[in-house]
């Protein structure tokens, strides 16, 4: 069974590794906060959809729908007689098939109902060929193995992103620990306190709920704690090229709108009428006086250095683009793009020439 000194030392090994791990996880989490995080994708919704989906199957698989057990059914210790069994499935409306008929038979001896609470049902049943312990436990591994192939290609599938990259090494050892732990617990039964003091324990029901509360912890693991995914520059400026690129054709579309509004004469007057109203508009929102306090505040809270800095960033990173796009119509919108940043850096400068 499951030793509780086990456990305490495996939880005292961990522990100190767990505690580094988390701080530095909330240490970058901290550090990177405010950096530009990648968009979800399809994939990221079908692996969270995933994750999701097989945490509560393992919950549903590992509370309700458990590996079949007629003593934890009947509540009867394990060393009843074999008519008392029958008279507790008959009291609990239990149907009595073929293979409840092969149980009732095969617990006529004491050491078959040891394999039925160390090895489970289906190994005391199908295992024809079984004569020892060992050809009992070689047969019930190939069926525990493939629910963790299973587990491994979920997370294989999960890994498959950027910022979840970091779980496939952390999932392999959690899977092969987990692995070599049920071996070694199998391994080392020790069939004299299965039955002790009437205390029922069933090493195969109890395995394969701690198994499937282990995929379950693993699985939102994975899916709550991401690696901070970080754009870098490339990414960052492909995004702004797609916007630009944007801006860029509704800017002819406007001028192409506004090229036919003033050809016609009807329409140049009205613009021409509707600008002028703006104009004024503009001239009395300037003339206030609490416009104007409100403005030099916000002025004055303006970091000058820090805005011309970034303007020849975004001009430099604009130029290094526009050369790899030369032959393109994004190359010519970005020259005049580019333009108008070199002319609003000028701006600045000549406003901090002005302040100072």
């Amino acid at each position: 069974m499951i030793n509780s000194d086990l456990i305490r030392l495996l939880i005292l090994i961990s522990l100190p590794f767990l505690i580094e791990k988390g701080r530095d996880f909330m240490r970058h989490r901290a550090l990177n906060l405010q950096k530009p995080k990648r968009n979800k994708t399809r994939l990221d919704y079908f692996i969270i959809s995933l994750l999701t989906s097989n945490s509560i199957l393992q919950i549903i698989f590992a509370i309700w729908l458990k590996p079949p057990n007629i003593f934890k059914d009947t509540g009867v210790p394990l060393r009843i007689s074999t008519n008392i069994l029958i008279k507790n499935l008959a009291e609990n409306n239990k149907t009595f098939g073929d293979n409840e008929k092969i149980l009732l038979k095969k617990f006529e001896s004491y050491e078959n109902r040891l394999i039925y609470a160390t090895y489970g049902e289906k190994a005391l049943l199908d295992c024809s060929y079984c004569s020892s312990l060992t050809d009992y436990l070689i047969f019930i591994i190939p069926n525990i193995a493939w629910s963790y192939v299973i587990m491994s290609i979920i997370l294989g599938v999960a890994t498959t992103l950027k910022r979840k990259a970091h779980w496939r090494t952390y999932g392999v050892i959690w899977l092969l620990g987990s692995g070599f732990l049920e071996l070694y617990m199998f391994i080392t039964v020790d069939f004299s306190n299965l039955d002790s003091g009437g205390n029922i324990g069933f090493l195969y029901c109890t395995i394969d709920f701690y198994r499937k509360l282990s995929f379950s912890v693993l699985c939102l693991a994975i899916l709550f704690f991401d690696k901070i995914d970080e754009r870098n520059n490339l990414e960052i400026l492909t995004d702004v090229s797609r916007k630009l690129e944007s801006i860029i054709y509704r800017s002819r579309a406007l001028n192409i709108q506004r090229t036919s509004v003033l050809k016609d004469s009807n329409l140049r007057r009205l613009f021409i009428e509707y600008y002028k109203r703006v104009e004024m508009d503009d001239n009395t929102v300037s003339s206030d006086p609490e416009y104007k306090e409100v403005r030099e505040k916000a002025l004055s809270k303006l970091n000058v250095e820090k805005l011309m800095k970034d303007a020849e960033c975004y001009v430099e990173d604009i130029n290094t683009l526009k050369e790899s796009e030369t032959d393109s119509d994004l190359a010519v919108g970005i020259q005049s793009t580019s333009s108008m940043s070199s002319t609003a850096s000028s701006f600045l400068h000549i406003k901090k020439m002005q302040g100072n």
